[in-house]
């Protein structure tokens, strides 16, 4: 059983890293405020992954119910958190983030991202049989 879950683990911080580095890739593209380095390319989408999933966990651990409205507001309040991380550990040059515009922006990719990786992520592998109601 332990294995199953280690995978499962495994492969949702994958999705989550995916997720993660298009998102930063297309923000960067998009936005001229937004500067992110091949060489730290990487070490951002760790640490904002990483960062995401822990703090995820944190909340879903602490609040025994999600209402949507908090569920919204609070996958874009932990994604900025995790962005304003990722950009006081990374050098200047590496990533930035200029303007609230740019915040709002990169915020909402990766949030939005973050949503798409959870619809992926949640669904049930094959081999589990369906709910019967």
């Amino acid at each position: 059983m332990g294995e199953v879950r280690a995978s499962s683990v495994l492969r949702s911080a994958a999705l989550a890293g995916a997720a993660n580095a298009l998102s930063l890739l297309v923000a960067a593209a998009v936005l001229d405020a937004f500067v992110i380095t091949a060489g730290w390319f990487v070490f951002a989408v760790v640490l904002v992954t990483v960062l995401t999933l822990l703090l995820r966990g944190i909340v879903l651990a602490l609040v025994s119910r999600f209402i949507r409205t908090y569920t919204i507001v609070g996958g874009l309040v932990l994604t900025y958190v995790a962005l304003v991380i990722t950009d006081g550990v990374t050098p200047e040059g590496g990533f930035s983030l200029h303007g609230w515009g740019t915040w709002l922006g990169v915020t909402v990719m990766v949030w939005s991202a973050g949503i798409a990786y959870g619809e992926v992520d949640q669904h049930a592998p094959p081999e589990v049989p369906p709910v019967r109601r």
